[in-house]
C-alpha cells in the first residue's frame, strides 16, 4: 500500500514541509508516498529531501539507512475539473506530459496572449485518475474516461456503492495532519491563504481525518471486499513502472541550426573569435581553446553556448553592451563568442568552476544587460522561441520571522497599532521571536509563527533565469502566468527544482551599471577611448581614485565596507580590486584584517601548509573565492572536483547550517587521512565557513571588476556626467542627495530642477554643473512633465510662467509640483515660490499678504518634494531649528591629522548608508556613514546603543548622535553612544 502526502506547496492547506511529510509517511509505515498536492511545485523538494537522507549517510561514512532503503517517491496532482476534485498520477512520460499540460492551461485559462497549441484543460491520458467523489467519477465514465473513486473515511457508504456498481475503489491513505496542532495549523493557513481571520475561518478536514500508523488504516478498508485492495496494489504497481526524467540535461537548439553540426559550428565560430580578441594567439591560448572546445563537445553542450550567443545577438545587435559573469564567464569559449568581458587566460580564472567531466547539473551563465532593456530582452526571448518553449523560473519565497508574525497576527485579528508594533522588533532581523516574547498577550501568536516559520508561502519570480526547452514546455514542467508580469510565464519549480529535473537556466539580468556606463558614453561621444576596458585597467587617475576609496557612485565597490577596505590598503590596480570586491561577505571580517595586515607587511605570513602557499598567495593565505573552497577540499581532503563543488553549492543555501556538519567531518576525515597538521585543518575550515550566506567565483568578480573600472573612469576624468548618469539610473548603495553631496564634494555646483534648462534625467552643464533632472519631482505627473519638455523642444523656451501656463496644460497638481521643486525659481522674486503657487490661480487676492518663501522653507519644500535639498543640508536645516550639535561630521578627519582620538562629538546628520550585523553573541550591532554639509563620517553603534535608541538608524533619518572619534587601522570611525 502507498500513501498520498499532502505539503506545504498545496497554499492555504498543507500543513508539512517537505521534510517532516517524508518523516511522517516513514514513521507511519509507508515505503511509497505520493506527492498530493495542488500541482506539481513540491515534488523536486521532497525528492531533494530524500536524497539528503542518503547522503548525509554517505557524508559520514555509514551504510544506506535500512528505514529509508527501498522508500521511493511518485509524483501525482490533484486538480479540479467541472467542478469535481481529482488527482491524477502519471504512469508514462507522455501521461506527466498531459499532466503537465492540464496544470499549465489551467493556470494560463482568461490570461492573453494565449499559449500557442496549451488548449483547454482536460483530465490528462496516461494517468490514473481519482475522482475525489461518486458524482465526479461518473463526470470520468460519461466522457469515455477511466477512473477510480478514492475511498475516504467519512464517505465509506459512497465506497460500498460504488464497488456495489461495479466501479473500481482505492483505499491509499491521504496525509493531511497528523495531530490537532497539524489541524490548527491547517485552518491558520486557510485564514491567512483568505485574508480572513480564524474565527471566521473553517477548516476543509476534520479530526477523522488524521493520519494513522499504516497498519490501523488498511485495517478500516476494504469493508470485507479485496477487491479495494487489489485495486490499489494494481495502481501501485501501475505507477512504480515509471520514473520520471531526471537529472538529464534538457537545451533547445538555437534558431537555424536544425539539421547543423553544433560542434563544428561552435569551433568555427570561437576560432574566429579568439583571432578578434587577442593580437598574438599564443599556444597556451590555443591549448585551452581546444581543451574547453573538446569538453564541450564530449558533454554535448555546444548548443548551450551557441543559444545564449544567438539570444544577445537577436536582442542587441553585433555589439550589445553586456557583462557575462558568474562561472561562465571562466570559459575562453564565451570570451571569444563576446558572451564576457574579461580575459580568462590573462586573468586566471578557472574553467573547472564552470564546467567538469563529473558535473551532473548544468553549467550557469549569468548575463547582465541594461536595467532598463532587460525586459525588453526577455519579452524578445519569448516572442523568438514561442511561449510554448519558454518560461522564466520562479522563486520559492519561505516564511520568515517577520512575515510569519505578521501574517498570524492577522489572522488572530490584532489590530494595525500592535502590528506596527511587531513589524519595529522583528525589522530586518531573524531573532525578533524573541523580543516579541516579552509580551505574554502574544503567547499563542508567537506559538503558531515560530511553527510556521520555514513553510512555503508563496510564488515570484526569479530575477532573470529562462529556460527554453526543445518541444513544448509542458513536456518537461508545468507553468503558470507570472505574477504581475504580462505575457510571461514562471515554472512551478525554483531554481534548484528546474537544474536538478535537467533544465538549463539562463540568466538574462538587469544591471544598472551597465546603463549608467551607456549613457555616459552616449553623452561623452569621442571623448570616450577606442577600447575603454582596457585602457580605465591601466589608468593612473582611475586607479589613484579607487586606492582612496573614492568610489561613490562606482558600481559594485561603493559600500562602505569596501571603500574602507581600498583605504587600508592603498592599491587601485585590476587584481587588487577582483580580490576586495569578493572578500567583502558577511562571515568574513575577521579574515578581512588578517588579509589587510598581511599586504601591509604588518603581519608576516608564513603559510601552514605549502598547499596555502601554492594556491593563496596572491590574497596572503586567506580564501576569497569559491574556488579556493574548491581548491582546498580538493587538495587537503583529497575529494574530487565534484564532492568540493556541492559543498561550495551547500555554503550558498538557506539550509546550510544543519547539512554543513556533515561536509565538516568528512573533511577533517579526508585531511586526517592525508596527514594534514590539525592546525592547518582548522584554519581552512574556518575559512571555509565564512562562505555562507553568500560568496563569488573569481569569474563574476573579474567581470564586475571591468565594470567597476569603466565606471570609476568616467568620475575621475567626468564627474558631471558620471553623477547625472548614477542618479539617473537610480543605481547605487545611497539616496540620490547623498551622490548630490559627494558631487560638490567633488566641487561640483549642483543645479536645481528648472522649467527651460532641466530635461528628464539629470544632465551635465559642462564639466563643473550638475542639473537635477525633471524626473525627481515627486507628484508631477509623468504625462504633463513629457508634454513640457516636447512643447519646449518644438516652439523654445518659456518666457515666463504665463507663457508656460499658457502654452501646456498642467494639472493643479503637477504645477504646484513643479513650482515647490523650485522648478519655475527664474520667474520668482528672490525665489519666493508662495507668489508663483499664487498665480497658478491667478495671482495674490487682494489683502494677502503672503509670506515670503526663505531659504529654510525651500529646504523643506525640496526635501518633501524631491527627497533632497539644493541650498541648506537637511542637518544643517536641523541644527538651526532644533539646537545642539556644535560639532560637525569633517571634525573626525582630525584624528587623521594627529589629534589623539576619543574625542566627544555631537552633531546633527543624515543617515545615507546602514547595514546591520549580529555580534557573535546574537546581539545586533550597525555600521552607518553619516553625512552633514561638511562631509561624510563613518561610524559604528554597538548593541548597547542600539538597546538604549530601541531602534536602529535608518537611511533618510536626520538624527542627532554623539560618540567618539577612534582610529582603526589607519581610518577615522566614530563610535557612536
Amino acid at each position: 500500500m502507498f500513501a498520498l502526502g499532502i505539503s506545504d506547496f498545496s497554499v492555504g492547506e498543507g500543513v508539512y514541509p517537505a521534510k517532516q511529510l517524508l518523516s511522517l509517511a516513514r514513521q507511519l509505515g509507508y515505503r511509497d508516498l505520493v506527492c498530493w498536492d495542488r500541482g506539481v511545485a513540491g515534488y523536486p523538494k521532497l525528492r531533494a529531501e530524500l536524497a539528503w537522507i542518503h547522503e548525509a549517510r554517505r557524508l559520514e561514512g555509514l551504510p544506506p539507512d535500512p528505514r529509508w532503503t527501498g522508500f521511493r517517491l511518485h509524483l501525482g496532482s490533484r486538480f479540479t475539473w467541472r467542478g469535481h476534485g481529482y488527482g491524477a498520477l502519471p504512469f508514462t512520460d507522455a501521461g506527466y506530459a498531459a499532466l503537465n499540460r492540464l496544470l499549465s492551461a489551467q493556470a494560463h485559462l482568461d490570461h492573453d496572449p494565449p499559449i500557442p497549441g496549451l488548449g483547454a484543460p482536460e483530465p490528462p491520458q496516461d494517468c490514473v485518475l481519482l475522482a475525489e467523489d461518486l458524482a465526479g467519477l461518473d463526470a470520468l465514465l460519461r466522457e469515455g474516461l477511466y477512473g477510480a473513486l478514492l475511498a475516504h473515511p467519512r464517505r465509506a457508504q459512497e465506497a460500498r456503492k460504488a464497488l456495489a456498481a461495479g466501479l473500481e475503489v482505492v483505499a491509499p491513505q491521504v496525509l493531511r495532519f497528523r495531530t490537532a496542532e497539524g489541524l490548527e495549523m491547517h485552518r491558520l493557513k486557510r485564514a491567512i491563504e483568505a485574508q480572513a481571520t480564524l474565527i471566521r475561518t473553517k477548516a476543509l478536514w476534520d479530526p477523522a481525518e488524521a493520519a494513522v500508523p499504516r497498519a490501523d488504516w488498511e485495517a478500516r478498508f476494504p469493508f470485507c471486499e479485496p477487491a479495494v485492495e487489489r485495486a490499489t496494489a494494481a495502481v501501485l504497481e501501475r505507477i512504480s513502472g515509471w520514473n520520471i526524467h531526471w537529472g538529464e540535461w534538457v537545451l533547445a537548439n538555437p534558431l537555424g541550426c536544425k539539421g547543423a553540426d553544433l560542434d563544428a559550428l561552435l569551433r568555427e565560430k570561437v576560432r574566429a573569435g579568439v583571432a578578434r580578441r587577442f593580437p598574438v594567439v599564443r599556444g597556451d591560448i590555443l591549448a585551452r581553446m581546444e581543451r574547453e572546445l573538446d569538453l564541450i563537445s564530449e558533454l554535448t553542450f555546444a548548443r548551450y553556448f551557441l543559444l545564449v550567443e544567438d539570444i544577445v545577438q537577436a536582442a542587441q545587435g553585433a555589439m550589445p553592451r553586456i557583462c557575462g559573469r558568474g562561472s561562465g564567464a571562466a570559459s575562453l569559449v564565451s570570451y571569444a563568442l563576446g558572451l564576457s568581458n574579461v580575459d580568462p587566460v590573462a586573468t586566471n580564472l578557472m574553467f573547472e568552476r564552470f564546467l567538469t567531466k563529473e558535473r551532473k547539473d548544468p553549467p550557469d551563465m549569468d548575463i547582465d544587460f541594461a536595467w532598463d532593456e532587460r525586459e525588453d530582452v526577455i519579452q524578445s526571448v519569448f516572442e523568438r522561441y514561442g511561449r510554448h518553449r519558454v518560461a522564466m523560473v520562479a522563486n520559492h519565497t519561505f516564511f520568515k520571522a517577520k512575515g510569519a508574525l505578521r501574517a498570524v497576527a492577522q489572522a488572530h485579528g490584532r489590530p494595525d497599532s500592535e502590528l506596527k508594533q511587531l513589524a519595529r522588533y522583528v525589522r530586518g532581523w531573524e531573532g525578533g521571536l524573541d523580543r516579541a516574547a516579552e509580551n505574554p498577550a502574544w503567547d499563542i501568536v508567537l506559538r503558531q509563527a515560530s511553527a510556521l516559520r520555514g513553510h512555503f508561502h508563496q510564488f515570484s519570480v526569479h530575477p532573470g533565469g529562462t529556460v527554453i526547452t526543445p518541444g513544448p514546455f509542458w513536456e518537461h514542467a508545468a507553468f503558470q502566468p507570472a505574477p504581475a508580469k504580462e505575457g510571461v510565464s514562471t515554472t512551478t519549480w525554483d531554481k534548484d527544482g528546474v537544474e536538478n529535473y535537467g533544465l538549463v537556466k539562463i540568466d538574462l539580468l538587469g544591471n544598472r551599471s551597465l546603463a549608467v556606463i551607456r549613457d555616459a558614453y552616449a553623452v561623452l561621444g569621442d571623448a570616450v577611448p577606442a577600447d575603454p576596458g582596457t585602457h580605465s585597467r591601466k589608468d593612473p587617475d582611475t586607479q589613484a581614485l579607487l586606492a582612496r576609496g573614492d568610489s561613490i557612485g562606482v558600481f559594485y565597490v561603493e559600500s562602505p565596507a569596501t571603500r574602507q577596505l581600498q583605504q587600508r590598503v592603498q592599491k587601485g590596480d585590476f587584481e587588487t580590486l577582483v580580490i576586495h570586491s569578493s572578500l567583502i561577505r558577511p562571515a568574513a571580517y575577521r579574515w578581512v584584517d588578517r588579509y589587510v595586515k598581511r599586504s601591509r607587511g604588518e603581519e608576516a605570513w608564513e603559510p601552514s601548509d605549502p598547499v596555502f602557499n601554492q594556491l593563496l598567495s596572491e590574497s596572503y593565505g586567506v580564501l576569497v573565492y569559491q574556488e579556493d573552497v574548491i581548491k582546498v577540499c580538493v587538495e587537503l581532503a583529497g575529494w574530487s572536483h565534484f564532492e568540493a563543488d556541492q559543498l561550495r553549492k551547500l555554503l550558498g543555501k538557506p539550509d546550510c547550517e544543519g547539512k554543513l556538519p556533515y561536509f565538516e567531518a568528512r573533511f577533517r576525515s579526508g585531511c586526517g587521512s592525508r596527514a594534514v597538521r590539525q592546525a592547518t585543518v582548522d584554519e581552512a575550515w574556518d575559512m571555509i565557513r565564512t562562505f555562507q550566506g553568500y560568496s563569488f567565483c573569481k569569474p563574476h568578480s573579474a567581470s564586475y571588476a571591468q565594470v567597476s573600472f569603466e565606471s570609476a573612469w568616467i568620475k575621475a576624468h567626468h564627474p558631471a556626467v558620471f553623477f547625472a548618469s548614477v542618479i539617473t539610473n537610480q543605481g547605487g548603495y545611497y539616496p540620490a542627495i547623498a551622490y548630490l553631496g559627494d558631487a560638490r564634494r567633488h566641487r561640483l555646483v549642483v543645479r536645481g530642477p528648472d522649467a527651460n534648462a532641466s530635461a528628464w534625467p539629470f544632465s551635465a552643464e559642462g564639466e563643473q554643473a550638475l542639473r537635477v533632472g525633471l524626473m525627481q519631482v515627486q507628484g508631477a505627473l509623468a504625462k504633463e512633465v513629457e508634454a513640457l519638455l516636447e512643447n519646449r523642444d518644438k516652439q523654445g523656451p518659456f518666457a515666463d510662467l504665463d507663457d508656460l501656463l499658457g502654452r501646456v496644460k498642467l494639472s493643479v497638481t503637477t504645477a504646484e509640483a513643479l513650482c515647490a521643486a523650485g522648478a519655475f525659481d527664474r520667474w520668482a522674486p528672490d525665489g519666493d515660490r508662495t507668489r508663483l503657487m499664487w498665480a497658478r490661480l491667478g495671482g495674490v487676492p487682494p489683502g494677502v499678504r503672503p509670506r515670503p518663501t526663505d531659504a529654510f522653507d525651500r529646504a523643506d519644500l525640496e526635501m518633501q518634494i524631491m527627497g533632497l535639498t539644493l541650498e541648506i543640508h537637511p542637518a544643517a536645516l536641523a541644527r538651526v531649528r532644533k539646537g545642539g550639535g556644535p560639532d560637525r561630521a569633517a571634525d573626525l578627519a582630525k584624528v587623521l591629522a594627529g589629534e589623539k582620538p576619543g574625542r566627544r562629538l555631537r552633531f546633527w546628520a543624515l543617515v545615507v548608508a546602514d547595514k546591520e550585523v549580529a555580534t557573535e553573541k546574537g546581539e545586533r550591532m550597525q555600521f552607518v556613514t553619516f553625512e552633514d554639509d561638511t562631509g561624510l563620517c563613518e561610524a559604528v553603534a554597538f548593541p548597547d546603543t542600539i538597546r538604549r535608541r530601541q531602534r536602529p538608524f535608518r537611511v533618510g533619518d536626520v538624527v542627532p548622535i554623539s560618540g567618539q572619534t577612534t582610529l582603526q587601522d589607519g581610518l577615522a570611525v566614530f563610535e557612536v553612544g
